[in-house]
């Protein structure tokens, strides 16, 4: 679930490079959400990235108050 990547990422050392598919895809939700800054690359690059840039305002205030619920 994106909310506990959201989780996980709040621990990582930013900005941070991630190439898997799935983690992506989870990106790009809570990109949508407005919880993270991040650049996704295009679907015709060889290998698929995204870079977390940060967490947003919107993300650092719902983990602070662990609103696990369903995003997007």
């Amino acid at each position: 679930m994106p909310f506990e990547y959201l989780q996980e990422l709040a621990a990582c050392e930013l900005p941070l490079t991630v190439h898997d598919p799935a983690c992506i895809d989870k990106l790009r939700v809570l990109r949508a959400a407005d919880l993270v800054a991040v650049l996704v690359s295009n679907d015709e690059s060889p290998v698929p990235f995204a870079r977390v840039l940060s967490l947003t305002d919107k993300g650092r205030t719902m983990l602070a108050q662990g609103e696990a619920r369903e995003i997007l």
